[in-house]
């Protein structure tokens, strides 16, 4: 049985290196998360109140604005029943302009559903009524400290905040192969020849898997003439290998192997869940940016969090490929059949550039070669040195091959 090279301690330095900063980062976001939620409901709490008043006077406006509506309504229906209200108004452009809306006002099914609606707005304005009469007859401040209750809120938000994240990482999986096989383009329904290929392709990765005491991932083959190859799984044993149609043409037998060997040490060192876990402290913060609608006070530090996030990620996995390369050398032996089809590849993409992986650089980074670098015509320096090199999930192609060919 072969083993593949172990982590090298390197790459377990850059590791916790990483853990760290992402730690710190995920930190800054839950008490971002703390601060916004317990400030919103001290500001709701001191002034709650006022707010109730506000908000019953609303819903009585609006319930009576719903039942004028419904008696309009019920008339125009029982005068003109296969006309709409635009009809009524005009014969020109100013009929199309209403007329989506006097369809949907004036819907049967909208003025069937008025004992819900009504019921709806009778509830609010009677929940608003009962809880503005209760803070005005107890002494509710005396028995609530408003500065405790923000605080408890804002633990429940920083612990709805964590329940979210462990949830996320049970999706996200999917997500990614989901985002992967639409870039390799899989039919669910591959034709005879295509299920063939695949076969071909599962009892290769069954006989690699094999040699290194490995459960085999599942394969997919996907119809995309872009030469692609990448790993999603948490554990080998649930891993799934993306292979292209166009793969399987851009490479010989042997190149093939050292391809899915390389696929399958990253399974077994479970890349992509490092991937995965290191990246949820970016995905948080993005998150948290859209839902406060970019205010400053949040935007600020989690967009510092994202840049750190990925800083941590591209150390991480440019690293982890060079082990993947000493991996897949370890299973083939073949060091030059690596080399030979990483620059197979390389030049492949350049001559037929993706869009889909240029639009997917997460899916991206799980690929064994980064999408073909697209030229601008201003700075186009500086944001290679920065897409590439600074926050790059892959190192150059170019030295990965100079590293195996001076293993023969």
């Amino acid at each position: 049985m072969i083993r593949p090279t172990p982590l090298h301690l390197g790459l377990w330095v850059r590791m916790a290196v990483a853990g760290l900063l992402v730690g710190a980062a995920q930190l800054v976001v839950l008490a971002l998360e703390f601060v916004v939620g317990g400030f919103v409901a001290l500001f709701l709490l001191v002034a709650l109140e006022d707010f109730l008043a506000f908000f019953f006077l609303v819903s009585l406006l609006f319930a009576g604005a719903f039942i004028c509506w419904l008696g309009i309504a019920i008339v125009i229906r029982r005068y003109y029943p296969e006309q709409t209200l635009s009809d009524r108004i005009a014969h020109d452009g100013t009929a199309n302009a209403v007329e989506a809306v006097g369809e949907t006002l004036l819907s049967a099914e909208a003025i069937a559903n008025w004992p819900k609606i009504l019921g709806l707005l009778g509830g609010v304005a009677l929940g608003t009524f009962v809880g503005f009469a209760f803070t005005e007859a107890v002494a509710w401040r005396s028995i609530v400290d408003p500065l405790s209750a923000a605080a408890a809120v804002g633990v429940l938000v920083v612990l709805a905040h964590v329940a979210w994240i462990a949830y996320s990482e049970r999706t996200d999986d999917a997500a990614a192969l989901r985002d992967i096989e639409g870039v390799v383009r899989v039919i669910d329904r591959p034709d005879e020849d295509l299920e063939e290929r695949r076969t071909a392709v599962q009892r290769r990765v069954d006989r690699l898997a094999k040699q290194v005491d490995l459960p085999a991932p599942t394969v997919r083959l996907g119809v995309s003439s872009t030469p692609t190859a990448a790993t999603v799984g948490y554990r080998a044993g649930s891993s799934t290998i993306v292979v292209s149609k166009g793969l399987l043409e851009a490479v010989d037998d042997r190149e093939l192997d050292a391809v899915l060997a390389h696929e399958l040490a990253h399974a077994k060192n479970r890349d992509a869940a490092v991937l995965t876990a290191l990246s949820v402290p970016a995905a948080s913060a993005a998150a948290l940016i859209e839902r406060y609608d970019f205010h400053p006070f949040v935007a600020v530090p989690c967009g510092m969090v994202i840049l750190l996030v990925r800083w941590s990620v591209a150390v991480v996995t440019r690293y982890r490929e060079y082990v993947a390369d000493r991996g897949a050398v370890a299973i083939t032996g073949d060091p030059a059949a690596l080399a030979s089809a990483l620059e197979k590849l390389d030049s492949a993409l350049e001559e037929r550039p993706s869009n889909d992986l240029r639009k997917h650089r997460s899916t991206a980074a799980f690929s064994i070669v980064p999408p073909p670098w697209e030229e601008h015509r201003f700075f186009d320096r500086t944001r290679r040195f920065l897409h590439r090199r600074l926050f790059g999930t892959h190192p150059p192609t170019a030295r990965r091959i100079e590293r195996l060919r001076s293993q023969r």
